[in-house]
């Protein structure tokens, strides 16, 4: 099982859901069940600035006794930061973490980008998603 978790810097508390994080989501979801995966999620998290140091790996080590007694194989952390200002990430990073022997099997990042339409990103998105699929066969 593949528990996917959605973290956004840089967007106020009090703001709405932000639609590019909901659409990562749902791609992350998406892509993974389609490839035969059993997945599940957290709820997202924002916070309005990027914490310090790697906030990503503490919170995998935080997480673990839980994930392993609901039978979570792999945690795939999405750190979408807005800080630029921007209403899309400027910058989204992916953190793949095996939870059994506490092994970070992955961690990328790519620049976030602009799009003429919501199609494209969908797209997009799916490519970048299907590229960490490998690292779970």
């Amino acid at each position: 099982m593949i528990s996917f978790l959605v973290i956004e810097t840089g967007l106020p508390q009090e703001g709405g859901r932000n639609q590019h994080s909901i659409l990562w989501e749902n791609t992350l979801l998406d892509v993974f069940f389609d490839s035969g995966h059993i997945v599940c999620n957290a709820p997202m998290l924002r916070y309005e600035t990027k914490p310090s140091g790697d906030f990503l790996l503490s919170s995998a080590l935080d997480m673990e006794a839980e994930a392993l007694s609901g039978g979570i194989d792999y945690i795939v952390f999405a750190h979408l930061d807005y800080s630029q200002g921007s209403p899309t990430p400027g910058e989204i990073s992916f953190l793949i973490y095996r939870v059994s022997g506490r092994v970070k099997v992955l961690e990328r990042r790519i620049t976030g980008r602009t799009y003429r339409s919501t199609g494209d990103e969908t797209d997009d998105m799916k490519l970048i998603v299907r590229e960490l699929v490998p690292y779970f066969n």
